[in-house]
């Protein structure tokens, strides 16, 4: 055993020993050079005269064998020049340029093969399959048994293998942090791939060690050492050294701690891989933001010329009588109006006339009446992802208005980051024009997440939609829309979909029967709901409205509900706490914009727990003549 004690400990007078030897390492640790120790156990335990390795990194490995006594082979197909004046240097090395299993059959029988060559099931089982036909006395150790390859084939570029043995690929990669590949994860750059999904038959290197086994009629061990992506040992049972070789590597693979500090490792790992490709993707992001400038620039005079053109033919502010009349017009929309459309309740596909519109909100009739964007770069430097998001949200040259503050957006985004590793889904109730959609979007990729856009009004999902597949195209595989309100979305998908743990963002209605609706039909699909993110609880207006989302929440949970507030809270004098011009709306000061609340304990006050979720869901009006 190598002592490193002294090394570890430094000392009074060298305190910083330990770390030049940690900062002497590279980032990722991947070498079977680390096992140093391991391979001295094995050569320890039998004799090992002959090695083959399949798959050679700098020569720095191979001459490990040789130093332990052993003439050594070395299978690269493409070796470089380094590589090549390395082992010509060491007449102990002798280079093999042909590709594994085929090479196996020119070679003297090994007492050691070394696989850690193509980090697929194709060729770990024909390569064991040779060896257990041919030498089946030898020690064999693979390396990457563990994740990432154990159960996802890696294919290096240009593969030779045939079709058949190629699972779909990607050149995205994986991570710990969710289960889907992410451009943001174990990446190839163009040197290898990974299949698309991990699992199931013929996937991974140590599903190729157990078909070989089982396919062998069995009398062959393996046992794993967790560490550096795993460090597998095969050996047959009564073979030279074997009962040595195990009971000697029993500290090793039966080690928690080392499980441990491997997942530690890859997860820490993980997150670095993220964060370098944020800040790749910052970088881009900046280059084509000073791009878009100038036309940006351009547009800006002729957006203010047809602000000031509408705000100068805007009618007066209507009366209280005229604006109850408009509201209660209004309130009849989901009954009168949206449940006839053939869509309600069901997921909208993308309209692909508007993948070119550039005045989108005009094409689908929305207007854009105070103009207002939140100023997301105002929070610039808290975090990386989010600055992509701040960054981005511009992107497409679409016009749109936020109803939110940017306090409201980083702290929705802070919800989801903070508690990715325990949802499944995003979802967004109420997109209008996409303000808090772009930021949930923003979080899809590398947080692993889905995100659901449901809304009333076929044209926001639209608009919405499309706003997003400008800044985030990526993402858009894992974002649906779904047309209809919350209780029916509670219906159709939630109660259907499993597994699902979702944050909701409530942004819909903010009168308080349907926010009690909404939250009710949210009641029977608790178990499904992570949390719940309340929009609109320091929002008042015209009686009309009844906008008292505040009080639905206490009248569900109780006046004592624990909850995070977020968003902005306006002082007395800002000028969005009086009546605007168009429903009387006005803001609390010194009440927070919205509420998190944590689903987990809830004390439910209402519904009762003899009602079903049919008593919240909307009622089809009758065709009006």
């Amino acid at each position: 055993m190598v002592e490193h004690g002294e090394e570890m400990r430094g000392s009074r007078e060298d305190p910083h020993r330990q770390a030049r030897a940690a900062r002497e390492l590279p980032m990722l640790l991947h070498s079977m050079s680390v096992f140093r120790e391991l391979f001295a156990v094995l050569f320890g335990c039998r004799e090992i005269g002959t090695v083959v390795e399949v798959g050679v990194e700098s020569g720095q490995v191979s001459s490990v064998y040789a130093d332990l006594g052993a003439r050594v082979y070395c299978v690269e197909p493409s070796p470089d020049e380094g590589l090549r004046a390395v082992l010509d240097a060491d007449p102990r090395l002798n280079l093999v340029e042909e590709h594994s299993p085929a090479a196996l059959d020119g070679l003297p029988t090994a007492d050691l093969y070394v696989l850690d060559g193509d980090h697929n099931y194709a060729v770990v089982r024909a390569e064991l399959d040779w060896i257990m036909r041919n030498a089946p006395d030898a020690v064999v150790v693979l390396h990457d048994v563990l994740w990432p390859s154990g159960r996802r084939d890696f294919y290096y570029q240009p593969t030779t293998l045939p079709s058949g043995d190629v699972h779909p690929d990607t050149a995205d990669g994986p991570t710990v942090w969710h289960d889907d590949v992410t451009p943001a994860g174990f990446v190839g750059r163009g040197a290898f791939t990974a299949a698309a999904h991990a699992g199931g038959e013929r996937n991974g290197v140590l599903t190729a060690v157990e078909d070989a086994v089982a396919a062998s009629g069995g009398g062959w061990r393996l046992e794993i050492v967790p560490a550096v992506f795993g460090f597998g040992v095969l050996v047959r049972d009564g073979a030279p050294g074997a009962e040595r070789i195990f009971e000697a590597l029993r500290p090793f693979t039966s080690s928690s701690l080392l499980a441990t500090m491997e997942n530690n490792r890859i997860a820490l790992y993980s997150r670095v891989l993220q964060l370098q490709y944020e800040a790749v993707s910052r970088a881009d992001d900046a280059n084509r933001l000073a791009e878009a400038i100038a036309v940006q620039q351009q547009k800006i005079e002729q957006l203010r010329a047809e602000l000031g053109r509408a705000t100068a033919g805007a009618p007066a502010r209507p009366s209280a009588a005229e604006r109850a009349a408009k509201g209660r017009a209004a309130g009849d929309y989901v009954t009168d109006v949206a449940m006839h459309s053939a869509t309600w309740g069901t997921f909208l596909e993308p309209d692909p006339a508007l993948a070119d519109a550039e005045k989108l909100h005009e094409v689908l009739g929305i207007p854009i009446l105070g103009g207002h964007r939140a100023d997301l770069e105002a929070f610039a430097g808290h975090n990386t992802v989010f600055d992509r998001i701040a960054a981005r949200v511009g992107a497409g040259g679409l016009g749109y208005e936020d109803q939110g503050s940017n306090k409201h957006y980083f702290d929705l985004f802070g919800r989801a980051e903070a508690h990715h590793q325990e949802l499944t889904r995003l979802v967004d109730v109420g997109v209008f024009m996409g303000g808090s959609s772009v930021v949930l979007a923003g979080c899809v990729e590398p947080m692993g997440l889905e995100l659901d856009l449901v809304d009333v009004n076929h044209a926001y999902l639209q608009f919405t939609y499309e706003r997003l597949r400008r800044i985030f195209p990526g993402a858009m595989g894992r974002v649906r829309m779904f047309h209809g309100d919350l209780p029916t979305y509670v219906e159709k998908v939630l109660l259907e979909e499993s597994p699902v743990r979702a944050m909701i963002h409530h942004d819909g209605a903010h009168a308080f029967g349907q926010v009690v609706k909404d939250l009710s039909a949210l009641y029977f699909a608790r178990d499904r709901v992570h949390s719940l993110a309340l929009k609109g609880t320091h929002l008042r207006g015209d009686i009309v409205h009844s906008n008292f989302v505040d009080a639905a929440a206490y009248a569900m949970f109780g006046a004592d509900v624990k909850y995070e507030p977020i968003g902005a809270q306006f002082p007395p004098d800002a000028p969005v706490t009086n009546p605007d011009q168009w429903a009387g709306n006005y803001f609390l000061p010194g009440r927070p914009e919205g509420m998190y609340i944590r689903f987990g304990g809830l004390d439910w006050q209402y519904p009762h727990r003899t009602m079903t979720l049919d008593a919240f869901l909307p009622g089809k009006a009758e065709p009006q003549e």
